[in-house]
């Protein structure tokens, strides 16, 4: 049985790698020209009185030097369904707020999305009228520094707070109601304000001390007092002496930010035989494909697997309904126990079932809730990584004694399957008995045992594959029967996910065709399978 089991896993991995396809990715230059056509004209002039029209001018040249230059303007920018799509103007498009963000930041740049969500500007300002947006420009955005920045990024990164709070119209908008001339944007309490306004980014100051993202904006009156930069073993220190964990603690990490004379520390670097600086960035290199995870849903295919399953629960509640209304099913005789659910697969079917609770939970999350996106990606990789350990549990269960209710017994197969299906149809509504009986050599009917061995050898490593690819995407092959990788991956694994509920729903019904409505769930609790004796 286990070398069985062995060949036939090595073989549907080896069958789905076989039928996949590599090719080249589709550039991204490709994928914007279209978009170029327009936008990269600096004449041009918006038709649609709603829109801004300062943004409707994309420099190409900024766009390709800034973080986002190898993401197509597609992953953002999508045009809503049931709409002429991008050949009609003006565009008729999804509103992009801080979800669009967080489906690829929420991901690689969690702890930066959790401290924006704890930050006053989150949790004072009315929803919808401040996001990712109010302060990075998306377009032009380039890769900023945690710590160590230059003058010139020190007043850039001042520049986006002093266009809020310095005007007075957008600031009483984003405050409710109060005076832009209730701050002091002079700092006149502070000494040598103009040598600390010129040296310090707002948020040195104005960030939670503990935050390393320097995302998490407190109030103004819970500012970083002086003692905190300026006394022993201070927070400036410790800032100035390490660095993010995206940067590079390399020799010549200083260059090129008119901090020194470049050409003498150049040669002194050259000296030493110290290697050149490696620049390290987020080239957008996962999201050059059409799929970004948790951005390119469905709303179609959402609404019909909804619909097939609404269908499918309703089924099953009328066949419920008839059962109960005209069942004849014999109340009498005495109820028999015969031990038949050993402890380990008793447990690993309440595991087994806790798993998949967990992640149809996160993966509706995934799908419609818009806050907290990276908890639930977390949530979700987590519960899914547990998920693969107690499938190899259940392999283990297999190849040590339990697999042999997995083998089909094919003589007189064609009989059985009619009788089983002839029961759940028409003579479990006349109380007849089962036509098989659970017993240790079989605790399935034919149907049951059919069910399980696609469930149990095909879906679910399946959706195992899928939901590794997805959460490690570079090993995604870029095409898949010749169309995007990722996109096929990410609708295999909804569809397999479905289909799994599908197969849950059916299960927990069936729980309820045992000889008493109880039965086969306390079997799976004590492990004693109950039958009633007939008269």
């Amino acid at each position: 049985m286990c070398g069985l089991l062995k060949r036939g896993l090595f073989c549907l991995v080896s069958g789905l790698i076989s039928l996949s396809g590599y090719s080249a990715p589709i550039l991204t230059a490709q994928l914007n020209q279209p978009c170029q056509e327009c936008h990269a004209d600096s004449d041009i002039q918006g038709i649609s009185t709603d829109k801004v029209q300062a943004n409707l001018f994309v420099s190409m040249d900024k766009y390709h030097d800034s973080v986002h230059g190898n993401v197509p303007c597609i992953a953002c920018h999508q045009s809503q369904p049931e709409s002429e799509g991008f050949s009609a103007t003006p565009h008729v498009l999804k509103p992009i707020g801080d979800k669009v963000c967080e489906s690829c930041h929420g991901v690689v740049m969690r702890d930066t999305v959790h401290a924006m969500q704890q930050s006053v500007h989150n949790q004072k300002i009315a929803k919808g009228l401040f996001s990712c947006t109010s302060c990075h420009n998306a377009h032009t955005m380039t890769a900023g520094e945690i710590n160590h920045p230059d003058k010139k990024q020190i007043a850039d990164g001042n520049l986006m707070c002093t266009n809020c709070h310095s005007r007075a119209g957008v600031f009483s908008q984003l405050s409710g109601g109060k005076a832009s001339k209730s701050q002091d944007m002079a700092h006149s309490a502070l000494p040598y304000a103009t040598q600390h306004l010129s040296s310090l980014r707002c948020i040195d100051c104005h960030a939670d001390a503990t935050d390393t993202t320097l995302h998490r904006i407190l109030p103004a009156s819970q500012t970083i007092g002086c003692e905190q930069c300026h006394g022993d073993g201070s927070l400036l220190s410790a800032r100035h002496k390490t660095f993010a964990p995206d940067e590079n603690t390399i020799a010549g990490s200083k260059l090129g930010k008119g901090l020194f004379d470049d050409l003498a520390l150049r040669n002194k670097l050259a000296a030493v035989a110290v290697s050149a600086p490696v620049v390290r960035q987020v080239d957008g290199a996962l999201f050059t494909d059409t799929y970004m995870i948790g951005n390119n849903g469905s709303g179609r295919v959402d609404r019909l697997f909804a619909f097939v399953l609404c269908g499918f629960v309703i089924l099953l509640i009328c066949h419920g309904l008839g059962r109960l209304v005209i069942s004849h099913q014999a109340t009498g005789g005495k109820i028999e126990k015969r031990y038949l659910y050993t402890l380990p697969v008793r447990c690993w079917h309440w595991l087994n079932a806790l798993c998949f609770a967990v992640l149809i939970i996160s993966g509706c999350a995934l799908h419609w809730v818009s806050s907290r996106f990276s908890l639930w990606v977390d949530v979700h990789n987590i519960t899914g990584v547990l998920l693969c350990v107690i499938w190899l549990g259940f392999i283990l269960l297999a190849c040590c004694g339990n697999g042999h209710h997995y083998r089909v017994r094919w003589q007189g197969i064609i009989g059985r399957l009619v009788r089983q299906t002839r029961y759940y149809l028409y003579s479990i509504f006349r109380g007849e008995p089962h036509p098989e009986h659970a017993s240790s050599a079989a605790k399935f009917n034919i149907l049951q045992q059919l069910g399980y061995i696609v469930v149990m050898f095909l879906l679910l490593p399946l959706l195992i594959i899928t939901g590794l690819l997805m959460m490690y995407p570079g090993y995604t092959p870029e095409t898949l029967f010749t169309l995007p990788g990722k996109q096929v991956v990410a609708y295999l694994h909804y569809g397999l996910a479905v289909t799994m509920v599908a197969f849950i729903i059916i299960h927990l019904y069936l729980c309820s065709t045992g000889d008493t409505p109880g039965a086969l769930i306390k079997g799976m609790i004590d492990g004693f399978h109950r039958t009633r004796t007939r008269k």
